[in-house]
């Protein structure tokens, strides 16, 4: 896996997006305050992030067949990819119960259980219409993957400051997810680790 990370090369994101043409593409609804932009923050104003790895790649499928450790190594999620049907990767709990199926398609399909019905990839994770960040619609919120330096976050949309609910970086063979207690608490590790493997997958969503 590369050691540098620029989230925007991955599932459709050119290296310079903001001179990729978006001739006859439909422009994406305006979201207001969406974007954050950098402040300086103090050590004591940040949240406080708990850090999960997506991490023991297979050395041919990489993040598509894989494990997801918590703050303490501990496995949560399993990814595996054509086991038992090919084109398909699912993310199982440590009960060995999917919990998320993707169908590698023309057009991918996602779906998440509880959370997400069967959606197209493209339109879960739905590019801007000048390709510089993502919406992503769960648990009744809206939220904006958008880059920060060399790595992607997780914020609110809507209308006032935007609130940071995960950093999405690499970390030599790993991806690392990095939430805050509110993400985790009310059910995004499982959202943002589906992201991740769509996003780290190699593989076109758009």
């Amino acid at each position: 896996m590369p050691s540098t990370f620029n989230p925007f090369a991955h599932g459709g994101w050119p290296n310079d997006y903001s001179s990729s043409s978006n001739a006859g593409t439909v422009p994406q609804p305006s979201i207001f305050g969406a974007l954050p932009y950098p402040t300086q923050q103090s050590s004591s104003s940040s949240p406080r992030l708990l850090t999960f790895r997506i991490t023991e790649y297979d050395p041919d499928l990489q993040i598509l067949k894989s494990t997801v450790v918590d703050p303490n190594m501990n496995p949560c999620f399993h990814i595996s990819t054509d086991t038992p049907t090919p084109g398909f990767t699912v993310i199982h709990d440590t009960a060995h119960q999917p919990q998320v199926i993707i169908e590698w398609a023309r057009h991918p399909v996602v779906e998440i259980c509880n959370v997400v019905p069967k959606t197209r990839a493209k339109d879960w994770l739905a590019l801007s219409s000048d390709r510089s960040y993502r919406t992503m619609r769960a648990l009744n919120k809206t939220f904006v993957w958008a880059k920060d330096g060399a790595d992607l976050c997780l914020y609110s949309a809507g209308l006032g400051s935007p609130e940071l609910y995960a950093r999405m970086s690499r970390e030599d063979e790993e991806v690392l997810l990095d939430l805050t207690m509110e993400a985790v608490r009310i059910g995004l590790l499982g959202v943002c680790v589906t992201a991740a493997v769509l996003l780290q997958s190699g593989r076109g969503i758009d």
